[in-house]
């Protein structure tokens, strides 16, 4: 049996290439136990969210294709793929060349469940990597309120000190800086101020950052961005946006929970500059207006003449695309209102789950999946860094006390170090609320999947491809799995 190995970190951390580096180990051993021959490990660091952009995951479909390998091997159905259709087409073309597919956390394998299963699967990991989002999330937020800066490079212009301290670069960077303003002020324009940095080949953010393959190029946006930070003037505004859609990355803005610091830094721009920059720019800044998106945009079609439906607010339902724009004369006119559809998918879904689907072999597979989770390293790991901080301060103590250092300098590292500790106690203590609530939560989860009392946008996406409605009140569903 000819195995391909399929790894993923999601950054290039030194703490993720470990993870890297164990996971290889683990599937060599598996491998050779098994009595199996390993073909090739397939690896991606830093890959974000897209399957496009995994080179390795690229490399290991091409070897499919032409027969490589009988059984593709991964940790978990999150690191092979969070979107469920993507991964439905990957284990069809798996199938279709007669390779099995097998994760070993989840404990899926092709030639044992169908797609239904796999689809169920999939839709735990993108509530487990919700969860994740949010935890990151408050994990940055507790930071942003010390005055600690989030971003993992620091803004154009400014160097790191230290972990948590930023310094005005005072090299070609933080020139350039000044000179964007300096410029933007004499009444050039974003254009113009692009093409004027590009004439003199200055180094972009990204070339500054060392950012591989980065953009020689400066854009309009690159300076609107620099003209618009507060960071330049000694302010920390961190928490603008947040993300609302962990598959796709989507970002909105967040303006409820602006953390804003003031004089955190030295400021690299005088603060009535930086005031005057910002009325500029609010005299010639365009307002956008958003498309409110409803509960079954883009999948409802009218089964009359084959065009998309659009929900009527003022009717509470949806109809034919044809009928609204151009009259009842050009299409009989499907019409449905979204209560009944809720109804009627709720009814049918539950119906498909309750036929195809064993609860204790799901509760199973969910305990199995809870079991595997990194709550409990991530709780030994801020135990033990919390050891070592409380290890830190001693030795402060003992340096202050053999006048290796003087007091404002035991000072300003016992502030550092109370600051992490505090933050990892913080933390400690999430994680431990969390562990509580959990139990019961398999349990839970299972009782909703087979009740499927509600449905929201994720559970339409990840399940269904396509509703066609007909004008004597047919529907006809197409989902993203095969029964």
């Amino acid at each position: 049996m000819r195995c391909a190995v399929y790894v993923r970190v999601s950054t290039d951390m030194e703490t993720q290439k470990t993870s890297i580096a164990h996971q290889k180990n683990f599937f060599e051993k598996y491998i050779e136990n098994k009595r199996w021959t390993l073909y090739k490990i397939y690896q991606d660091i830093e890959s974000g969210r897209s399957i496009k952009k995994r080179e390795g995951l690229q490399a290991l479909l091409e070897d499919s294709k032409e027969g490589k390998f009988d059984i593709v091997l991964t940790k978990s159905i999150s690191r092979f793929a969070r979107n469920t259709l993507e991964g439905l087409i990957l284990v069809r073309d798996f199938k279709a060349r007669n390779i099995r597919f097998v994760t070993i956390e989840d404990g899926f394998d092709s030639e044992e469940y169908d797609e239904f299963m796999f689809t169920l699967l999939l839709s735990i990991a993108q509530k487990e990597s919700e969860k994740m989002s949010e935890r990151i999330r408050f994990g940055k937020l507790c930071r942003a309120k010390r005055g600690y800066y989030n971003g993992s490079n620091p803004p154009y212009g400014y160097k790191k000190l230290d972990k948590y301290t930023m310094i005005p670069a005072e090299d070609i960077t933080t020139y350039v800086v000044k000179k964007i303003f300096s410029m933007y002020l004499e009444g050039k324009g974003l254009y113009k101020i692009a093409k004027e940095l590009n004439k003199h080949g200055y180094p972009t953010p990204s070339q500054a950052a060392g950012k591989q393959n980065s953009g020689v190029i400066w854009h309009q946006s690159s300076i609107r961005k620099i003209l618009s930070n507060r960071f330049y003037v000694g302010d920390l505004v961190q928490n603008k946006s947040r993300t609302v859609n962990v598959l796709t990355g989507e970002r909105k803005e967040n303006k409820e929970e602006i953390i804003i610091i003031k004089n955190t830094h030295d400021g690299i721009i005088d603060p009535l500059i930086f005031e005057e920059v910002q009325k500029r720019l609010k005299e010639n800044k365009k307002k956008k207006i958003g498309n409110q998106t409803h509960l079954f945009s883009g999948i409802l079609v009218c089964g009359e003449c084959n065009r998309k439906m659009y929900y009527k607010k003022n009717r509470d339902a949806y109809i034919c695309a044809t009928v609204n724009k151009m009259g009842k004369d050009y299409c009989n006119g499907a019409y449905i209102k979204e209560e009944i559809l809720i109804k009627l998918i709720c009814s049918e879904l539950k119906k498909i789950i309750n036929e195809n689907c064993c609860k204790n072999m799901l509760l199973k597979e969910i305990e199995k999946e809870i079991k595997n989770g990194d709550e409990q390293k991530k709780l030994r790991k801020l135990e033990k860094s919390i050891i070592k901080l409380n290890q830190k301060k001693d030795r402060l103590i003992d340096m202050m006390m053999d006048y290796l250092i003087d007091k404002k300098m035991y000072i300003k590292k016992m502030r550092e170090i109370e600051g992490q500790k505090s933050l990892l106690e913080e933390n400690k203590e999430v994680i431990i609320e969390r562990l509580k609530k959990r139990k019961g939560y398999g349990e839970q989860v299972v009782k909703e999947i087979f009740m499927m009392e509600s449905l929201d946008r994720m559970v339409i996406n990840k399940l269904i491809e396509k509703i066609k409605v007909f004008k004597n009140g047919k529907v006809i569903i197409e989902y993203t799995f095969k029964l």
